[in-house]
């Protein structure tokens, strides 16, 4: 038997950001049939507002009033919103399940993550007198809720601290790994143009310019390598330094040597899956999230700077050895990719999260 599910999220984000990345590829696994014996009926969402004031209407009356109305007529089996954001939309009474996607919970339960060399503030420490009665709405939207799916094992567990008794299931985001491919979709270094120095090794992080980023801390392992190997390196700060565009962010990740992610702290970590699944390798920090999807052989203690420059020389050495030409995509980091977060994967996980409820 196929049952629907309609998807709820509040305004329509673009895929570019980390939420609409995440709801878009809820979508697209529905429509594709990716989730085994579930189908997608509708979605309601609603445009970006333009004022503070027309904003503030639609998150806190209009549209919740348009969802708990839906919610008491609808023809689907199940009521998905897909982020802890909206979560003031669960309906205080629906003829149906409502199951809510937690993708961390730092804004309800702001906290200070220890970085080791930096204390990284994490969600709203001082949030203003609306902020607080919206954190509120969310934290009883989401008591409301019939069970909570959360991205990562670290999500999970802080939800189980924080909702203790409410039914949980476990359903990472996926990588679209045949688009990351170099095999597959494979995208040309030229079109890095002056981005690129073809006579040096690129060295890439990727990411915002935010604290816990730890863009510092690259910076200060860069300076403490060797002078013959740091003259060799072409580090770009995507996304922080530099903007680039999908074919350009396909082609870095296709062509850099490594990828350095010394991130204090993610929800789930888009960029080292993505470079994986481009075959490229990755150093991150070994910190919770990371632990979930890298293998431990890419995980470096998280303030050893020594540790880091020692991998990083060990790599430079290979790209010399190998004449300075383009890198071999890791086939076992692709294969690692798709076999925990590809597109099938995460369907068979959401519609096992998508039957837990009728099974209490």
């Amino acid at each position: 038997m196929v049952r629907r599910v309609l998807l709820v999220r509040g305004p329509r984000l673009s895929k570019d950001s980390g939420l609409g990345r995440a709801h878009h590829s809820i979508e697209t696994l529905l429509k594709r049939a990716l989730v085994p014996n579930w189908t997608k009926i509708k979605t309601i969402e609603h445009k970006q507002m333009d004022t503070l004031f027309s904003r503030a209407m639609k998150r806190w009356f209009s549209h919740p009033r348009i969802v708990s109305q839906v919610s008491e007529s609808t023809e689907a089996d199940l009521i998905h919103i897909t982020d802890q954001e909206q979560a003031h939309l669960v309906p205080k009474r629906s003829k149906v399940p409502v199951i809510v996607t937690v993708h961390d919970l730092f804004h309800i339960r702001p906290r200070i993550i220890d970085g080791g060399d930096v204390l990284v503030p994490v969600g709203d420490q001082k949030p203003g007198f609306f902020r607080r009665i919206d954190l509120k709405n969310l934290e009883k939207g989401l008591q409301r809720a019939d069970l909570l799916i959360c991205i990562s094992e670290a999500t999970l567990e802080d939800v189980k601290r924080t909702f203790p008794g409410k039914p949980v299931a476990l359903v990472r985001h996926q990588i679209d790994t045949e688009y990351w491919s170099p095999t597959l979709n494979p995208m040309s270094r030229d079109i890095l143009g002056d981005l690129d120095d073809e006579s040096k090794m690129l060295v890439i992080t990727l990411g915002s310019n935010e604290k816990r980023k730890r863009l510092d801390f690259v910076r200060r392992v860069i300076s403490s390598l060797p002078e013959e190997v740091s003259k060799d390196i072409n580090l770009i700060h995507v996304g922080s330094d530099v903007k680039v565009s999908d074919d350009q962010l396909l082609a870095v990740l296709q062509n850099a040597e490594v990828l350095l992610f010394p991130s204090a702290s993610e929800g789930f970590g888009y960029p080292p899956a993505e470079a994986m699944a481009a075959g490229c390798m990755v150093l991150a920090s070994d910190l919770p999230a990371h632990n979930e999807i890298i293998p431990d052989s890419n995980l470096l203690p998280p303030i050893s700077i020594q540790d880091w420059v020692s991998e990083l020389t060990k790599i430079h050495a290979d790209w010399r050895a190998a004449g300075g030409v383009p890198r071999h995509p890791s086939d076992e980091l692709m294969e690692h990719v798709k076999n925990i977060l590809s597109p099938e994967s995460q369907g068979k996980s959401l519609a096992e999260a998508y039957e837990k409820v009728f099974l209490a």
